[in-house]
């Protein structure tokens, strides 16, 4: 038994040695110990507050600074965008400025083209004008006979011929827009062809039956008439001068030829003007597909041209010289 208590006051002396008996503490003791444990406690709390408020600080401090880096960052992305809308605005420009140059490059080439083109043109219209003189010349009646105008015998008609085609006067005949001889029906029987047709082709040259006057040219065919599209298409009035004096013919068809103008005097045979065209696109092809037959269309008037007093011109092909 005392063996027994012996090992067990071995075992917990340690407890025993470090555990302090309250119960024989005075009020004092207590009350210090209260007070000590309470002033730690005020202590822990103030440590407490203390750090709270740091981190607190630390939190707003480190929150200025996000702020402050995120407005220096917005900062410099609109200093970015900035300078990139500048060079964005200055590449724009300087590509404007070189397209410019090359719009000013392209024009001065298109100027000299134009120019080069111009040049060549007139070249040739003066080449073919000069050509289409001299054939008009070669075709004067009393020159050497060629296949398209015989001269055979023409100087013993008082009126020389019109058209370069045969023998001057080779009717047109009937086609399928009508009869070309004189006061052939038209318009359903309506009215009567006013003159005489007389069979030409489109470029060829017109001559000139008579001594007379250029008296005036104008267009056959008003405005709205067949849609315009036989606006292009002329007349000329001549009256006659000299031995011809009271013949008056009204030629339609023609445009008068480079150097003759209104009011000009002209001889017999000068060839004062050029055949027109008269299928296309006033005369196009039937729907037979026969064609309008070219002509010169030719009406004769006493003194003067009076409307609806035409007379008809046949007598006047192959008419001696009135003694």
């Amino acid at each position: 038994m005392i063996r027994l208590k012996s090992l067990l006051l071995e075992q917990y002396r340690p407890e025993m040695e470090n555990t302090r008996d309250t119960r024989f503490k005075s009020d004092a003791e207590i009350a210090a110990e209260k007070k000590a444990e309470l002033e730690k406690a005020k202590r822990d709390l103030k440590r407490l507050e203390a750090k709270r408020k740091k981190l607190e600080q630390e939190k707003a401090e480190a929150k200025r600074l996000e702020k402050v880096r995120l407005e220096k960052e917005i900062q410099k992305n609109k200093e970015l965008e900035a300078q990139k809308k500048k060079d964005k605005q200055n590449l724009e420009k300087e590509i404007e400025t070189e397209r410019e140059n090359q719009r000013d490059i392209w024009s001065k080439e298109d100027e000299l083209k134009k120019k080069k083109e111009d040049e060549l043109k007139k070249k040739k219209e003066d080449e073919l004008k000069k050509k289409k003189e001299d054939e008009l010349k070669k075709k004067k009646p009393g020159y050497p006979p060629d296949e398209d105008l015989p001269t055979a015998g023409l100087d013993d008609n008082w009126f020389g011929p019109i058209s370069a085609t045969g023998n001057g006067y080779e009717l047109r005949g009937t086609d399928c827009y009508g009869g070309g001889h004189y006061h052939a029906r038209r318009s359903g029987g309506t009215r009567k062809h006013a003159g005489l047709d007389i069979k030409s082709k489109a470029g060829d040259p017109v001559f000139s039956p008579m001594d007379c006057k250029i008296k005036r040219v104008y267009r056959i065919y008003q405005p709205g008439y067949k849609q315009d599209k036989c606006k292009y298409l002329i007349g000329v009035l001549l009256e006659g001068t000299g031995e011809y004096l009271g013949y008056v013919f009204r030629i339609f068809y023609v445009k008068l030829a480079s150097g003759y103008k209104v009011g000009q005097q002209i001889k017999k045979g000068d060839a004062f003007a050029i055949m027109q065209d008269l299928e296309n696109p006033c005369y196009p092809p039937c729907s037979n597909g026969s064609r309008m037959t070219n002509h010169i269309h030719w009406e004769y008037y006493k003194d003067k041209y009076v409307k609806k007093k035409d007379i008809n011109p046949v007598p006047l092909i192959g008419m001696k010289k009135p003694n």
